[in-house]
């Protein structure tokens, strides 16, 4: 019981918890970490530093959403300084040592996996830190986001309602955090506040998915002899509707009539439909949840051949998100899949600009495409650096 009190005193409710380890692993694992979370609070650099940022609660209120969240920004220079002691703090510790290789056992930051412990730290730190300033300023402040049609804030940043919730989060904030006094604490509990309070929750809506929509799919996987099949899985894209009637498109029933045919020819044993809440902003449907149903309903496909990828917001991250689930759920990613979508997404899938878009906004190429079997489908392999969180993106890191 006393557990599972420290346990409630460091996640306030189970989505703050569920966004927080898929965007900030490396916060997760240091609050998780009872010797590597001592040390940083002992660490007179860094308790100096927490204690800094501390804010005092004013007597007028704030006049703007910016005068709140500006204290709980992290600057090039604080980035630097913080991401230097870390490493400094880790040298010849056993514990730290310890820390970084489940670190690098979790793939959180599989992208960085390549460097020596002190670069592969402080780039995880780098990309934590600056992934909150992304979620403060865009859903405290209201700066447009990459993708601001279907990611913006959800609520006017000028009123006087929005300023006040703001102040009380921010005041929370810091309250929350000097029970665990860690330096990080006061940012990460205001930015997941923002996240929860702007209903921006698409990233664990739907979890846990092994043991709610895909835990039928998990269990028939174990029974599978994939030598069986030319192809391991056939992943196929969304398209989302552009009104708040229909749940699926007409670019997205047709990339289900594709994969039909496909499945149908016994080409692999698994579909797996990617999409999430994307298109109109804010829509009540999730496309791979309706691709589902569709694949059920309309053409009697079995619930445990289907495996729902519901968090995608982009072509990227439909590629990247469904090489996660196979690689988490076995099914072998060096063994060729198929990707099936209408015919001008599918080009668009492998042309150079797909290419690029992927290195811009993820730092990689998720998958590796091979032959083109028809102007529909094409033959992939995914790439296991798929697992690396992108909190750049908060709504599908």
């Amino acid at each position: 019981m006393a557990q599972t009190k420290q346990q409630d005193q460091k996640y306030p409710n189970k989505t703050l918890k569920g966004l927080q380890d898929k965007n900030f692993y490396l916060f997760s694992a240091i609050m998780d970490d009872q010797k590597v979370s001592q040390l940083l609070r002992e660490d007179k650099i860094l308790k100096d530093f927490a204690l800094g940022r501390q804010t005092t609660v004013q007597d007028v209120p704030p006049k703007s959403v910016t005068e709140v969240v500006t204290p709980f920004l992290w600057s090039e220079q604080k980035i630097q300084t913080v991401g230097k002691r870390l490493v400094e703090v880790s040298k010849d510790n056993a514990a730290f040592s310890s820390f970084i290789q489940k670190l690098r056992k979790s793939h959180s930051y599989a992208h960085f996996e390549d460097y020596p412990d002190d670069k592969f730290l402080y780039k995880a730190w780098e990309l934590c830190a600056k992934g909150l300033d992304t979620v403060l300023e865009v859903y405290g402040t209201g700066k447009k986001p990459f993708y601001k049609n279907i990611d913006s804030v959800s609520f006017d940043v000028r009123s006087k309602q929005y300023v006040y919730a703001v102040s009380i989060l921010g005041q929370q904030a810091e309250q929350d955090a000097r029970e665990t006094n860690l330096f990080f604490q006061p940012s990460l509990n205001l930015s997941l506040s923002l996240l929860y309070a702007n209903h921006k929750d698409e990233a664990v809506r739907y979890d846990p998915l092994d043991q709610k929509e895909n835990a039928k799919a998990i269990q028939a996987i174990k029974t599978i002899d994939f030598g069986a099949y030319d192809y391991a899985s056939i992943v196929v894209l969304g398209g989302g509707p552009e009104n708040y009637r229909d749940k699926l498109s007409i670019a997205g029933k047709i990339n289900l009539q594709l994969a039909i045919k496909e499945y149908r020819e016994n080409k692999a044993p698994f579909i797996i439909v990617s999409g999430g809440h994307v298109h109109p902003y804010m829509t009540p449907y999730c496309e791979a949840v309706e691709m589902k149903r569709e694949l059920m309903e309309e053409y009697a496909v079995p619930e445990e051949r289907i495996i729902i990828e519901p968090y995608a917001r982009h072509t990227t991250t439909n590629m990247r998100n469904a090489t996660r689930l196979m690689i988490e759920y076995g099914i072998p990613i060096d063994k060729k899949s198929l990707m099936v979508t209408n015919p001008a997404h599918s080009a668009y899938v492998e042309g150079d600009y797909f290419k690029e878009r992927c290195e811009k906004e993820l730092g990689y190429q998720p998958v590796e495409l091979h032959s083109r079997l028809s102007p529909s489908t094409l033959e992939f392999t995914g790439n296991k650096v798929s697992t690396h969180q992108n909190p750049y993106q908060p709504l599908d890191p």
